[in-house]
């Protein structure tokens, strides 16, 4: 699964294994939503996302891979580095 945290707002974006939607997103507070690539609301309580964000997730698809998979961006946090943030 890719992760992205937005520099900004520390919102976790990613992509989720189960294919309810393409983009996952989660605020600080761990509310969480479902957004297309576009960054227009699909599921949950979260009613805002970043679109250039859910852009660079959705770009590359559920397996890491291509030119976004060599990314740097798209390294995975740790749990310690995510506590850390």
């Amino acid at each position: 699964m890719r992760r992205l945290a937005h520099p900004f707002t520390g919102w976790i974006y990613e992509w989720p294994d189960d294919g309810i939607g393409p983009v996952m997103v989660t605020d600080r507070n761990g509310v969480s939503g479902r957004f297309d690539r576009d960054g227009r609301p699909v599921a949950g309580d979260l009613g805002y996302a970043d679109p250039e964000m859910c852009r660079w997730i959705a770009s590359g698809g559920p397996a890491v891979g291509g030119a976004a998979g060599r990314s740097r961006r798209f390294v995975v946090p740790t749990p310690a580095a995510m506590e850390a943030s």
